[in-house]
């Protein structure tokens, strides 16, 4: 049975102010779920803050800490919190072991992990076995510590685990995420078999979920749970992409990649087209692996690994609906 036997009221949030963790902010101080109004900590380091979003807000609190460096500043912050949600990823996602200890110490009742995404194994031409990914693996290790810890297996604490496809609304990837730009023309990356279905999700659609999740904590105690928008070849997209945008007077065009261009971009970054590099935050490597498996077709779950039906609240969006709202219909 879940600790919680009601609503998660006070939600500490780590990463408030990146893409993902910004709309997860929103997400918590709207109204998904009729009557859930939980009072939100955004955690913040020194020198960053939230500018004039949400500024005055009733219910969100902003905690400066230094949180990396845990001790009891952080755990006495965390006093009285019944949930912590982290949206940290990239170099802050080694702190999710200070947090969890943290957590721990102050009495969480939830602790939710920067997942949001597909982990999957990778296989190069002439490879005997497979590879995770550094990034998959750093979250793997985690999870696998998570879930095995002495106080989470004696019921201190419980973990709530969301996965999701490839985020489509990305404003920071204009190469990789180009419908999401204000331009002329838009130029897709195609790669490998661009009628393969992938798993994608809307930044909106985690964020709702995730909120959903802490307003019925009993449907998602010690849970791993699967929301992706929708599952999309990368032809579609484009198609989708012509028929909104052409509309509006804008070109698009498809570059495309082979799976052998994505096998040798993801073994030298180097040898990838250099404004790939400049215009993304991602490593090349690390999405030419991404965009190989969306190729080959396994980079999505079977639907009986997704868990849309738990909350019904929650609606998910499709390619179509962006792209109607980005255009106007």
């Amino acid at each position: 049975m879940s600790r919680a036997t009601g609503p998660l009221d006070t939600v500490a949030l780590f990463g408030a102010t990146g893409m993902l963790g910004s709309t997860f902010l929103d997400a918590l101080l709207d109204d998904v779920v009729q009557g859930y109004k939980p009072k939100v900590l955004a955690f913040m380091r020194a020198g960053n803050s939230l500018g004039d979003r949400h500024k005055h807000h009733a219910r969100l609190q902003v905690v400066q800490c230094d949180y990396p460096k845990g001790g009891d500043d952080l755990v006495e912050n965390l006093c009285g919190v019944d949930a912590l949600v982290s949206v940290l990823n990239g170099g802050g996602y080694a702190a999710h072991y200070i947090l969890l200890d943290a957590a721990i110490k102050a009495g969480v009742k939830r602790f939710y992990p920067s997942e949001y995404g597909h982990h999957n194994l990778y296989r190069a031409p002439g490879d005997a076995g497979s590879r995770l990914l550094p990034l998959w693996d750093e979250k793997e290790r985690f999870i696998m510590h998570l879930k095995l810890h002495p106080d989470v297996l004696a019921g201190k604490l419980e973990y709530t685990l969301v996965g999701a496809g490839d985020v489509w609304d990305q404003p920071p990837e204009p190469f990789w995420c180009p419908w999401d730009q204000d331009v002329d023309t838009y130029d897709v990356p195609v790669v490998g078999d661009g009628d393969a279905l992938a798993d994608w999700s809307s930044r909106k659609d985690i964020a709702h979920y995730v909120v959903a999740t802490l307003a019925k904590p009993a449907l998602s105690a010690n849970a791993v749970l699967n929301f992706p928008s929708e599952t999309i070849s990368q032809n579609a997209m484009v198609e989708l992409l012509r028929k909104y945008a052409g509309a509006k007077g804008r070109k698009v065009t498809v570059r495309h990649f082979s799976a052998d261009d994505a096998h040798r971009f993801a073994a030298d970054a180097s040898a990838a087209p250099q404004e790939i590099a400049k215009s993304s935050a991602i490593p090349v490597d690390f999405y030419f692996v991404v965009k190989c498996l969306q190729g080959s077709g396994t980079f999505r779950r079977t639907p009986w690994e997704c868990h849309w039906d738990l909350f019904p609240e929650v609606k998910r969006t499709t390619f179509e609906e962006y792209l109607k709202e980005k255009f106007g219909e």
